[in-house]
């Protein structure tokens, strides 16, 4: 008997202290003037697995003793993804409708919904709101949440609050506003905020020209330092939601995590360009790199969703007071080192570690201050700013004075350089006047020698029209004969020759080494050996006669005193003025066109003259019928330069021209040819000797 009375005591005082838990406290509202808060008046629950209905906070008592309350004005929540709900009564015992402004959660809060009831537990009115919507949604236009409300005269209102965040800090003020005293208020918060953004816009403004006219990374990295915090505390004010992208919810959430992580890189990259850590202090540089690769990872995870990023926010809140702490590190090291201390720079970290402390410890409810907690932030950003904006301008003052001591110091080099100028001009014009006259003197018998040289040249190019054939002995020796000869200079390396016999006609075009005066003397060389070879020899089969001429032509190049190997290609010709027709070639072929299509007879591959590899040459036999056509030739016009690209001309294309004109008669096949290589030459120099010769039969 005595353990039940013990267990009825028991259980009398568990639903006493639930009844205590949940009982709610009705607030008169009829007094307020300007403003007042009421969460500490309110019950709060919390809803981890966003499980209960408003109706269920409203008068379920299975949650009465999961409520709980606080006795701050602004509770805070921490980082949370948790939804939260309050439960508040309150009542107007005037006469009067009384209207006013309350004031719900925090900017950047993805929903917050507001329920009233009346003394029936009837849903009178529910107010939807919060980053998850379109800020146009909104029934009133402010960057915070802000919903109207009527209270009848004598009348009892019951308001569920429900709230939740993606992991963002959660706080629950709830805040009747006099309608009159909060437009009067909101009007001079806005001038205090225009001030402090004004404040970041004449910096980037001013310090963009800086950077735009010294061409400098520091000035870009600072610029983008302070845009990214400019932005950042628009999108923590939730200004930048109601002004940049009111239409952008998914931007509206994110915005605050882009932009805190882009606003640190932006301040570290400038902090270790500006004092120099990453050229002087190499191995604290590698701290810095790792902050900056973990701010790469929370930006790069800051576009995601779910628990991932909600973890970003603590971290990402802690990693900026340890960068910050940082950085003052990197201040001290740098004064040791130097003897000196930048004090703009140290007082604008200092100023935003104290801040960050203040808003912090606001956060937590250490200190109770609803105006720290909303502007502490500001001040240190804006001191920061101020500072930094200091430091900035001393550089760049700095700079000014080492451009115009680098310019006197300029100026005086030039005067020096000038003096020593003058001094060598004098001395440079007497040498100038001298050398003038010796000059003078060389070109006067260097025109004497180069008139003597052409004259020379001249004449040696005439007497190598004498021993070339005539176009009246090719028209008589061979059928329909066009020759396209174009030395590059005066005399040329490439030369064709003829023999006529009562029974043949020997003929034939080659390629000597070099051009010019070089290749004009091997040229004679080889006419005559050729000749030689016909009349001396009494050779009439085309290897023999090739055989020969390299033997002649090493034997002329070859003395005790020195080895020439210089010698020519050539394409050779016996004509048995019926059908038959002997060739043999050194590098150089045959083309033989019949019938519209050409077959190329390759030459043995080695030269007239010196090779360390000899083998006798070998004599092709090909069968010619009339309108069949054969072409000999140097390399000259397929290796000419020239057309659109300034490639050569190629011996396919050539192989295609020579088809094309194939029918053409003499003079007009000789006239397109030099037509195709000038139009295809253009511009470009002729690169070597060319010799083409056409046989038709």
């Amino acid at each position: 008997m005595k353990n039940n009375r013990f267990y009825l005591l028991l259980f009398l005082a568990f639903c006493l202290i639930s009844s205590l838990s949940a009982q709610e406290e009705i607030v008169e509202i009829s007094s307020i003037s300007e403003f007042r808060h009421f969460a500490p008046q309110a019950l709060i629950l919390e809803d981890p697995e966003h499980q209960y209905q408003v109706e269920e906070v409203l008068n379920d008592p299975k949650l009465d003793s999961l409520f709980f309350t606080s006795k701050a004005e602004i509770p805070y929540m921490d980082f949370t993804r948790s939804t939260y709900w309050m439960k508040l009564e309150v009542e107007n015992s005037s006469i009067e409708e009384l209207h006013y402004y309350i004031e719900l959660v925090r900017p950047l809060t993805n929903l917050v919904k507001l329920y009233v009831f009346d003394e029936n537990d009837l849903l009178i009115k529910e107010h939807i709101a919060g980053d998850d919507f379109t800020f146009c949604t909104r029934e009133y236009e402010h960057r915070k949440f802000i919903f109207s409300q009527e209270f009848p005269p004598a009348s009892k209102r019951t308001l569920i609050v429900q709230a939740t965040s993606d992991g963002e800090i959660l706080k629950l003020p709830i805040k009747f506003w006099d309608v009159n005293a909060f437009t009067q208020f909101a009007s001079q918060e806005n001038f205090f905020v225009g001030l402090y953004y004004g404040l970041f816009i004449l910096v980037i403004i001013l310090f963009s020209l800086f950077g735009f006219a010294l061409r400098e990374n520091l000035y870009v990295y600072f610029v983008a330092y302070v845009f990214s915090l400019a932005i950042f505390q628009f999108s923590l004010d939730g200004l930048a939601f109601q002004y940049f992208w009111r239409g952008l919810p998914w931007l509206g959430n994110h915005a605050i995590l882009i932009f805190a992580a882009t606003s640190m890189l932006g301040m570290y990259l400038y902090v270790r360009q500006f004092l120099g850590f990453k050229d002087d202090f190499p191995r604290y540089n590698k701290g810095y790199n790792v902050f900056i690769i973990l701010l790469v990872i929370s930006l790069i995870v800051s576009f995601t969703e779910g628990i991932l990023y909600a973890y970003t926010f603590p971290f990402l809140n802690g990693l900026s007071f340890l960068a910050v702490l940082y950085i003052l590190l990197g201040i001290r090291l740098k004064a040791k080192k130097e003897k000196k201390v930048e004090v703009p720079i140290l007082l604008a970290f200092v100023a935003l570690t104290l801040s960050s402390i203040l808003f912090i410890l606001c956060n937590v409810d250490i200190i109770h201050s609803e105006f720290l907690a909303s502007n502490a932030l500001k001040f240190g950003s804006g001191t920061e700013v101020i500072f930094l904006s200091i430091a900035m301008a001393g550089r760049y003052r700095q700079t000014q004075i080492d451009k115009i001591s680098a310019q006197k110091e300029a100026v005086k080099r030039l005067e020096e350089i000038n003096e020593l100028k003058n001094q060598q001009t004098e001395k440079l014009e007497k040498e100038v006047e001298e050398r003038t006259r010796e000059i003078k003197l060389k070109n006067v018998q260097l025109s004497t020698q180069n008139k003597e040289i052409i004259n020379s040249i001249n004449y040696a190019q005439r007497l190598q029209d004498a021993i070339l054939p005539t176009d009246a002995d090719l028209d008589a020796a061979l059928p329909d004969a066009s020759i396209l000869f174009k030395p590059k200079d005066i005399v040329s390396g490439d030369f064709y020759w003829m023999v006529e016999t009562a029974e043949k006609v020997y003929f034939a075009v080659a390629d000597c080494t070099g051009h010019g005066v070089p290749g004009a003397m091997v040229s004679v060389l080889g006419y005559n050996s050729l000749n030689r070879c016909i009349q001396e020899f009494k050779l009439n089969t085309a290897g023999e006669i090739l055989d020969k001429l390299r033997s002649l032509v090493i034997e002329t190049f070859t003395s005790e005193k020195i080895k020439v190997s210089d010698g020519m290609d050539i394409a050779l010709c016996i004509w048995d003025k019926k059908s038959e027709l002997q060739f043999a070639g050194a590098f150089n072929p045959i083309y033989l066109i019949k019938n519209g299509e050409l077959e190329e007879i390759k030459g043995d591959k080695q030269p007239i003259g010196y090779f360390e590899k000899t083998s006798p040459f070998n004599t092709n036999t090909l069968k010619v019928e009339k309108e069949d056509s054969i072409v000999i030739f140097s390399d000259g016009f397929a290796d000419q330069f020239g057309g659109p690209n300034g490639k050569k001309y190629k011996y396919s294309n050539f192989k295609k021209l020579l088809v094309k004109l194939t029918n053409e008669p003499p003079a007009s096949w000789r006239e397109k040819m030099d037509k195709e290589l000038t139009e295809w030459k253009g511009d470009e120099e002729q690169i070597d000797d060319i010799c083409v010769l056409r046989v038709k039969f």
